[in-house]
This record gives structure tokens, sequence and C-alpha cells, in this order.
């Protein structure tokens, strides 16, 4: 199982008319890069309003270092930490950028816009690279996050005594919630109770 971790690129290149409406401010739009060490690949999500695209690129491929080039042109970066994955209520409105970005990432901002998810991305500790480094120094960044997470995450995701304990403790968790419904007073019930089985 390969659990990416992602970087988010909040591009200032200025788009169509209608765009630059919707995201007045410094940044215009925002996709996401995630670099697989043990594939030696890249991964890239991008959503816009036209639709959704989810590549995969070997690192040595013919075509790969323009396409990244192209992809990381104009672009400020933030490595994002791995987060817990946030308990909603309800569905979001909408589905653009941004809000991929964030539920990808599962960070808890109200931003609707690609400049305040900057700032709470920043604030959620995503470490920032702004761009003009030069290619190789953003790239080398990407690799480094992707390695280092690798190696502090990969125990965690390996450890299969840890996946048992946490999956005991959510069956314990469920039998006494299941045991406290059957219990209950019927009195205490909404509507009509359920009729006891044997």
């Amino acid at each position: 199982m390969i659990n990416p971790d992602w970087i988010l690129l909040f591009s200032k290149k200025r788009g169509r008319w209608w765009v630059r409406l919707l995201a007045w401010g410094r940044y215009h739009h925002v996709k996401a890069v995630a670099y697989l060490p043990a594939l030696r690949a890249w991964l890239f999500y991008d959503v816009k309003f036209n639709g959704t695209r989810l590549m995969l690129a070997r690192e040595h491929d013919s075509g790969t270092q323009a396409f990244l080039r192209d992809y990381l042109d104009g672009c400020d970066l933030v490595a994002m930490p791995r987060l817990p994955v946030p308990k909603r209520v309800a569905p979001h409105a909408g589905f653009w950028c941004t809000l991929a970005m964030k539920h990808l990432v599962g960070i808890r901002t109200g931003a609707l816009r690609p400049d305040r998810l900057w700032r709470d991305s920043v604030a959620a500790g995503g470490k920032p690279c702004e761009g003009g480094l030069g290619e190789i120094a953003v790239l080398t960044f990407v690799k480094t996050h992707a390695q280092a997470s690798n190696n502090l995450n990969q125990a965690t995701w390996l450890d299969d005594g840890a996946l048992v304990r946490r999956r005991g403790e959510l069956i314990a968790r469920l039998r006494a919630r299941i045991r406290a419904l059957r219990d209950r007073p019927a009195s205490s019930c909404r509507g009509r109770p359920y009729p006891a089985t044997a």
C-alpha cells in the first residue's frame, strides 16, 4: 500500500478571465504532486472545471522531465504533513481545485480560493518552498519530502501489531455501543421500538 506525501502547487499563472474573477489574488489555481520513491515515479492530481486528471509518470520515462517542468512552472509549493482524515457531518457543495486539494491532504479549513488555502496549509504544518529556485532545487525539495515522510511513516503503516490493536479497540467500542443501544429501555427510543428477537 502506498500512501503518498503530497506537495500542493499554488499556480500564479493567469488563466481565463472568468477563472481570474473567481480566484482573484496571488494564486489562480492549486494542484498536487507526489513522488513515490518505491516506484520511482511521480503522481499528479489536478482538478479543473472541465475534469479531474490523475496521472502517474515514471521518473526515467521520456517526456517526464518536460511534463514536470511545465507542471511546476510558475508555482509556489507547500509540502504537507500527513493529517488525520477529518470527520464531516455533510459533504461540501461544489468541487473545484481548492476543495479537491483540501480533501486530498485532509486539512480543515473554510478556504474556497487558493490564496486562503496557501495560508491555512502553512498554518497546518506545511513547509513552503516558493518557486523561482530552479527546476533541480524544486525537484530535490519534492523528493526529499517524499523520502523523509516515507522513512518516518513506514513503520506506522507496516506495523501489523499496531493495526491489529487499533482494529481490536474499534471492535470493542462498537460492541459496547451496540450493547448500550440494545439494553436501552424502549421508552427512551424515538418512534416505535424494534421488536425483541430471540
